[in-house]
């Protein structure tokens, strides 16, 4: 979720970029930087996300459906509708009538928090397949690695054809090309947890390198002559999607799974950064990045540091602090049975 703060970051910065703001100092690295974190941000954490829902659900937690949903719905709705609106209003390179219907309609004032719409879906249509995916039988490493590099990529494809022939706009709340792509992220999350002994053993470094050479291969793959026209490319760029979403959830396994202060703040913070990272990122950049004139690539830091500390810092000290302010940007009830949950299952 914290990547999120650089991919969009990097697009004020980056070339021919056309975000909600944007900069005279472009930087091709930055550039590149937000082009490869796009790659596989969202589809990790749509596998994480399912990892994690099937953990909670195997709590047998009172009100569980109830919990997950509110942790996505009183967030989108409440930051959506206001913190997005001025947000929006900024947004000089986004054209918003903030008054129309189509505004609310056509999703406008999502924003940056289309996925919690998703998730909500998710979440409903999941918890009546929670049952079925416990009981199915182990996955050994080589049937669980070939369900991640291989089958739920081309899952993911299978969803994209059929948002193309039903419905692929967004509706309130919901994006359906998003929802029909991520799904299978999702429930192979799911599926990584009921495998969970397998799945962390291969979350390793070599896994690292050999699903980032199978990623390689893919990608220097669509460079190639004998390979002509845009959906065959698109098509393998969708498969090596995979293969990159694991081994970049490898190494950051690697490097995270340790008891550390840090990262147990930077986790618990990571939902209330990305809530308010999109519009602190807007105002910081018309009200004082706009004003100073500094090479593009120390303004992306700056701005960067600057939105990273603002927010997580309004998490610790506000959010963490008031039960209100805690069910408004974290969807987490007023109950202790609630606000005792393990903080890695907010999302």
């Amino acid at each position: 979720m914290i990547l999120g703060l650089f991919y969009h970051v990097g697009l004020i910065y980056g070339i021919n970029n056309d975000w909600r703001v944007y900069s005279e100092e472009n930087n091709y690295l930055i550039s590149v930087t937000s082009d490869f974190i796009h790659l596989f941000r969202m589809e990790a954490f749509y596998l994480i996300s399912g990892f994690f829902f099937m953990l909670v659900y195997n709590k047998n937690r009172p009100l569980f459906l109830l919990d997950r949903v509110f942790r996505a719905l009183v967030p989108l709705v409440f930051c959506g509708l206001i913190i997005n609106h001025v947000m929006n209003y900024y947004s000089y390179n986004r054209t918003y009538n903030l008054n129309s219907y189509e505004y609310f309609i056509e999703g406008q004032w999502l924003g940056h928090l289309w996925f919690l719409g998703n998730l909500i879906v998710y979440f409903l249509v999941t918890t009546f397949l929670s049952r079925q995916i416990l009981a199915t039988r182990s996955l050994t490493r080589n049937m669980l690695l070939f369900l991640l590099l291989v089958i739920t990529p081309v899952l993911s494809i299978l969803g994209i054809f059929v948002s193309k022939i039903t419905y692929s706009e967004t509706l309130v709340f919901i994006n359906f090309s998003n929802l029909f792509y991520y799904y299978s992220y999702f429930v192979v999350g799911c599926f990584c947890y009921r495998n969970k002994e397998v799945f962390l053993a291969i979350l390793n470094m070599k896994t690292f390198l050999y699903s980032l050479s199978i990623f390689m291969l893919l990608f220097f793959t669509t460079h190639l002559e004998v390979i002509t026209g845009m959906t065959l490319v698109k098509l393998i760029n969708y498969l090596s999607v995979g293969s990159l979403t694991l081994a970049m959830m490898s190494l950051m396994y690697y490097i995270g799974n340790s008891s550390s202060k840090i990262i147990r703040d930077f986790s618990g913070s990571s939902y209330t950064i990305y809530i308010l990272h999109q519009p602190l990122i807007v105002l910081f950049s018309v009200f004082l990045f706009e004003k100073i004139y500094l090479p593009g690539f120390i303004e992306y830091a700056l701005l960067i540091c600057l939105v990273f500390f603002v927010s997580h810092n309004f998490h610790i000290h506000l959010v963490n602090e008031h039960r209100i302010l805690k069910l408004l940007f974290n969807g987490v009830l007023p109950s202790k049975k609630v606000q005792h949950a393990n903080p890695e299952s907010k999302t």
